[in-house]
């Protein structure tokens, strides 16, 4: 034995550097495999990734929300004018002032008007003289008739004279009639309880008939209105109340009228709508009309962390096939056909449910056995 240990000291000690390395390389390979073969010899069942696993069911249609863009409007908006030319004395009324029913808000020169009143009313008063003097010798006649001083003819003349000159009064009194329409119309009022829109003539200037002098409008009264697709129209109805956005506030409002005639320009029909809040809100003003619509189509909502891009632009899921407790992941490519802020609308599927992984899809690949998410190693 001690002759063994001396004869391996003494052949050790005769190796170079380079055999010695061999032989410890060696040495340490075979103990590592032992190693390994006595780990593998207590556990040989593989590791499975748990992922988060949910059942899908298929529906028959999706809602979709979308706005539209309307404007408020006044529902009374008035261009106001003179009936008559003439030169503007005075402007009381500017734009942006509130008014009241009959307050004055501008007014002509009418002095030329008055001098031709007062000339009719001179001539009323002189065709009105001669009724009376014309009356006054008709009975003076009468009376000498039955004395047989006077002839009938004069009767006549006299009667003839009094119809002219009661025609003449009628028509002198018609033309100051009209004379005094024509007075009371130089003052413009307003029509009703409003907002001035926007003065247009001012103090001084010649205007002549019918050219417009203020716009108003009955703030009161505001409607919003919007142009919609046709189809959208259709799934409309009368009395239909719809959340609105005004100024970054939310209100609702209620359909009130729907066109029954297609825009040239928009394409559009217009819908008319009243808030169920009264707001005071400037004219004009940008509002959005959110309006649901159903789609039939049928299809699966899940959530926009179960799909991932595939080639060529395509989407992907990954579906969960059960096999012997566990699952495998099978990819499916789908249609994406709408989205929200956290679910997507989905077709091309032919199953009615479908169980998916539903989040952490860049963990997997198509074929891993995995188990569900709490389920035991």
């Amino acid at each position: 034995m001690v002759m063994n240990n001396a004869n391996s000291a003494s052949t050790w000690l005769k190796l170079n550097i380079w055999q010695k390395l061999a032989i410890a390389i060696t040495v340490s390979v075979s103990v590592t495999s032992c190693s390994e073969q006595a780990v593998g010899q207590t556990d040989d069942t593989p590791y499975l990734h748990a992922a988060s696993i949910e059942q899908i069911n298929q529906q028959t249609s999706y809602t979709i929300t979308r706005e539209y863009i309307g404007e408020i409007a006044a529902k009374q908006q008035t261009r106001l004018s003179f009936e008559f030319g003439g030169r503007v004395t005075e402007v009381i009324k500017d734009s942006g002032d509130a008014i009241k029913a009959g307050e004055l808000l501008a007014s002509l020169d009418v002095e030329l008007l008055n001098i031709r009143a007062y000339e009719l009313k001179a001539q009323i008063a002189q065709v009105e003289a001669q009724l009376t003097l014309n009356q006054a010798n008709l009975a003076r006649v009468k009376s000498l008739i039955s004395k047989q001083y006077a002839s009938e003819q004069n009767i006549d003349e006299l009667e003839a004279q009094y119809g002219v000159l009661t025609a003449n009064k009628d028509a002198l009194v018609a033309s100051y009639d009209a004379l005094s329409y024509q007075i009371a119309k130089a003052e413009l009022r307003a029509p009703y309880d409003g907002i001035v829109n926007e003065r247009i003539v001012s103090q001084g200037e010649l205007v002549s008939p019918g050219s417009p002098a203020f716009t108003v409008f009955k703030q009161s009264q505001q409607e919003i209105t919007i142009g919609v697709p046709a189809k959208v129209a259709a799934s409309l109805t009368l009395g239909e109340q719809l959340p609105v956005t005004i100024a970054q506030q939310q209100n609702t409002a209620t359909i009130k009228a729907i066109g029954q005639q297609i825009n040239p320009t928009t394409r559009t029909v217009n819908i008319r709508l009243v808030l169920d809040q009264a707001q005071q809100n400037v004219s004009g003003l940008i509002t959005r009309v959110a309006i649901k619509q159903e789609i039939a189509q049928a299809g699966y909502w899940l959530p926009l962390t179960a799909i991932t891009d595939g080639v060529r632009g395509q989407w992907n899921i990954y579906a969960a096939v059960e096999q012997n407790s566990h699952f495998v992941i099978k990819p499916y490519t789908v249609n994406v056909v709408h989205t929200t802020d956290s679910m997507a609308y989905i077709t091309g599927l032919d199953e009615t449910k479908i169980a998916i992984i539903e989040e952490g899809l860049h963990r997997f690949v198509p074929g891993q056995v995995v188990r569900a998410a709490g389920a035991e190693q």
